[in-house]
């Protein structure tokens, strides 16, 4: 549990020296309820998968929500490396993975949420998954959008367009596979699983000298783009005054996973 009054940076560095400070976190951003027609099927064919790909070195974070979250915490092995972040005080419920709590209401939870992250996985969503969703790639982290899911995943509400564009560590015929609704969803899954492996992957082969805080991971990030200034140790005035902001200004994302 991230420490009472901490700002949503310092609960995300607290949260990350939690869960290991050198393993990839990879947040699942979905809908509290399934829109497409094999969404659901989806999530349920690319949560083993990614564990599978993965092994002891990925955590998957997940916000406690019903829908795509609670589906792809149900099918990700026996549950051991997935974490449900949720506001102090409250529990996931699903039987599978381990509640951690951070933030003192939904808002705040949603901001850390925001900055805990390596990799963002988007299925639909509405406008609240793609502010979060450009929240993240903001900052410098990967989002990987299925997009043959619909909604904020395939670039609606505002979703950040460039993180529609194929990365370096994605093949042509991979990231078409995340689009088509016309292939299996097993195929677009297994695509995925390889997509996420690639991005660790790439990441990893950075020298460990130029690792710094958990907030900008480039150990993770060293070919994913523009990264987040790291933050001091301690953090100065106005660096804990704007994160602060970015905890009220999750008021108005109370639909993120919507």
């Amino acid at each position: 549990m991230a420490s009472a009054g901490a700002t949503p940076a310092e609960a995300a560095r607290q949260l990350r020296s939690q869960l290991g400070q050198d393993s990839c976190i990879i947040c699942i951003l979905g809908g509290t309820e399934f829109r497409g027609a094999d969404s659901e099927a989806l999530v349920q064919a690319m949560a083993p998968k990614l564990e599978a790909a993965l092994g002891s070195q990925a955590r998957f974070v997940t916000g406690g929500m019903a829908g795509v979250q609670e589906t792809f915490a149900q099918h990700c092995g026996d549950g051991s490396r997935v974490w449900n972040l949720l506001p102090v005080g409250q529990s996931s419920g699903f039987g599978r993975g381990t509640d951690i709590n951070a933030g003192a209401d939904l808002e705040e939870r949603m901001a850390i949420f925001g900055l805990v992250g390596d990799i963002y996985i988007t299925v639909e969503g509405g406008p609240g998954v793609s502010k979060e969703a450009s929240a993240a790639h903001a900052r410098g982290a990967a989002v990987v959008p299925l997009r043959r899911t619909g909604g904020a995943s395939d670039g609606m509400f505002g979703f950040p367009q460039r993180a529609l564009l194929k990365p370096a560590f994605a093949t042509e015929e991979q990231w078409s596979l995340l689009a088509n609704k016309d292939v299996l969803v097993n195929e677009s899954a297994a695509a995925l699983a390889a997509i996420v492996q690639a991005c660790v992957t790439a990441g990893d082969s950075e020298p460990t000298s130029r690792r710094s805080s958990p907030r900008s991971q480039p150990h993770l990030l060293g070919r994913l783009g523009p990264r987040a200034s790291p933050l001091p140790g301690g953090g100065d005035q106005k660096q804990i005054a704007n994160e602060r902001g970015h905890a009220a200004a999750g008021a108005r994302m109370v639909d993120a996973q919507q």
